[in-house]
């Protein structure tokens, strides 16, 4: 096998994926591991524990990483670069000197942290012109306190200076890489500890959680040399790291400015690329490509060149979720005895309700642009399974429409990309074009985030030009659908106000 080969790993919520890409973007051998999530109601607390196991991720990572070294061959020696992708506000604490994890991932579903914002003096104003987001028990501050207070593993660790705390990609960095805790901007931020102005921890933010700075990992830009990833006897350099997120808007080159950009897996996330640093109120900012500005010191390191004066400046993305997608299975199934398949989920879009049927979703939080995580999720009465499964697809397509609008105060959007498990439904594309008026890309690339992963490790060539098979949704008529995004806005209007 000829040409150079790019490497790049997508941690995230279900699952891990190592792929490896030609310059080109094309797939040349793709493998996944499983990762569970528990859910944890623990006595006389409200807030469930969401965890994973970060030594079970790790074993997936290293698995998928020996079939690429089998699957290839001698080819291996072709990998010019590797990258990462992963959970933004999922993290772990672990023994600085051993590696041993000294805590579960705590999950970004996870919201145990809840108390402590409601002791300390942050106000979501504060908070988002400090980091760009809003404070909530999802982002990390509020879970790395309670491990510092809850975990008796993490204190003796922290007394005997050997602890380390960060996201999932810190602690597999640590393991893949050569013992160093490290993190990209994009993972920083959703710390709730960076200042995104600075691109720095922020001091102020550390002395108000209790937070000892010397525990965090040392920040690098996107494009960085994060270490060597050894593979077999070859060395790979690791010149790229981001959020799954950011890095899914990758997947064919530099992202559309005239585009909103929407991922519907465990979560929804809504993205808009934006130079701008203030989003209207409800939505958050978030590091999309913060590089290493010194071109010749970076050209010095990296694969290959940048393909234009873009690529080195920073540029961030107004940012949306919507927790309640894919996450919200466990709830659906349990309310409605059914297993919610991608057939089943089919079946109930086909229906056409004569009375009215919604969902309130506030699973895993109800978050952008209403940020509440105090509600409990609610359908309208005397709804059946079949129904339920209806009200929440849609609850989804109409929170998303609403982050949508917002995000038009950037300048017109012209279309909107969808990707993501969910995308594969025609009815969800369609909805969602009807609803918001626009059309809907979806590609055939289920792949977003590891192809825009890889994209990165080459840094953005100007060869990166993979193929797409492309379905366009366009906006029909749908007047039904409309009544029913006014009877659920209302709903949510009498829900969300005390």
């Amino acid at each position: 096998m000829k040409g150079n080969l790019y490497l790049a790993i997508d941690q995230g919520g279900q699952s891990s994926r190592v792929g490896v890409y030609t310059e080109v973007g094309e797939l040349i051998c793709q493998f996944s591991a499983p990762c569970a999530t528990s859910h944890h109601q623990i006595e006389n607390s409200a807030y469930p524990h969401i965890e994973q196991d970060g030594n079970e991720i790790l074993h997936g990572i290293r698995q998928c990483l020996d079939k690429v070294c089998k699957q290839l061959g001698e080819a291996v020696n072709n990998i010019k670069a590797a990258s990462f992708a992963g959970q933004g506000s999922s993290l772990l604490c672990w023994n600085s000197k051993t590696g041993e994890p000294l805590t579960p991932v705590l999950s970004w579903q996870d919201i145990r942290g809840e108390p402590y914002l409601q002791q300390i003096s942050l106000t979501h104003r504060q908070a988002q012109q400090i980091t760009g987001l809003r404070v909530s028990p999802h982002y990390g501050a509020s879970k790395i306190r309670w491990c510092l207070d809850n975990y008796e593993s993490v204190k003796k660790a922290l007394n005997e200076n050997s602890l380390f705390i960060g996201p999932i990609v810190s602690f597999i960095f640590w393991h893949l890489l050569g013992q160093k805790n490290l993190v990209d901007p994009g993972h920083a931020q959703r710390t709730l500890l960076w200042n995104l102005h600075r691109n720095e921890w922020d001091e102020r933010l550390l002395e108000l959680f209790q937070i000892p700075k010397s525990v965090l990992p040392e920040c690098r830009f996107h494009n960085s040399h994060f270490g060597s990833l050894k593979l077999g006897a070859h060395s790979i350099p690791f010149f790229a790291s981001a959020r799954d997120q950011g890095a899914s808007l990758f997947v064919a080159g530099m992202p559309e400015s005239s585009a909103c950009y929407v991922n519907i897996g465990t979560g929804a996330f809504i993205q808009r690329v934006s130079n701008i640093l203030h989003a209207p109120e409800g939505l958050l900012v978030s590091p999309l490509w913060i590089p290493q500005h010194n071109r010749s010191e970076n050209l010095n390191a990296s694969p290959t060149c940048f393909v234009n004066e873009l690529v080195e400046k920073s540029w961030y993305a107004w940012e949306a979720t919507v927790n309640g997608a894919a996450s919200a299975i466990p709830y659906i199934q349990e309310q409605t005895g059914l297993d919610v398949t991608p057939g089943e989920i089919e079946l109930a879009l086909q229906l056409n309700p004569e009375h009215n049927v919604y969902f309130l979703n506030a699973i895993g939080g109800l978050s952008a642009p209403y940020w509440r995580t105090d509600l409990h999720a609610q359908f309208a009465a005397d709804l059946s399974s079949q129904e339920k499964i209806f009200a929440w697809i849609e609850s989804v397509i109409f929170q998303i429409t609403v982050n949508i609008a917002l995000m038009k105060k950037a300048g017109e959007i012209n279309y909107i990309r969808i990707s993501g498990g969910f995308s594969k439904s025609d009815q969800v594309c369609q909805r969602l074009a009807d609803i918001s008026g626009l059309d809907v890309y979806r590609s055939d690339n289920a792949d977003a985030t590891l192809q825009g992963a890889a994209c990165m490790a080459t840094g953005l060539s100007a060869n990166w030009q993979p193929v797409f098979q492309q379905e366009i949704f366009s906006p029909e008529t749908n007047t039904d659908l409309n009544d029913r995004f006014l009877i659920w806005q209302n709903a949510m209007q009498k829900w969300l106000t005390p």
